[in-house]
């Protein structure tokens, strides 16, 4: 039996998103932020390595809400 493990990479807020092709897309806000009817300075942007864009909602949510990708 084996010890390694498998770690994945955590994208890091303050880094600049890939480059792409097309530019980056604007995926929204989500419907948590929505809800809870926050404005701009309480959203965090999040990039969605999927979609190749940048999604807004609270610091902690992880998921896109175009395509439910977690892995940044």
């Amino acid at each position: 039996m084996s010890n390694e493990m498998s770690v994945t990479p955590f994208p890091y807020s303050r880094v600049r998103p890939a480059y792409t092709a097309g530019g980056t897309r604007e995926l929204g806000v989500t419907a948590l932020a929505r809800q809870l009817d926050l404005d701009d300075d309480h959203l965090n942007g999040h990039w969605c390595s999927r979609c190749q864009g940048i999604w807004y909602g609270l610091m902690l949510e992880a998921e896109c809400p175009v395509c439910g990708n977690r892995n940044g």
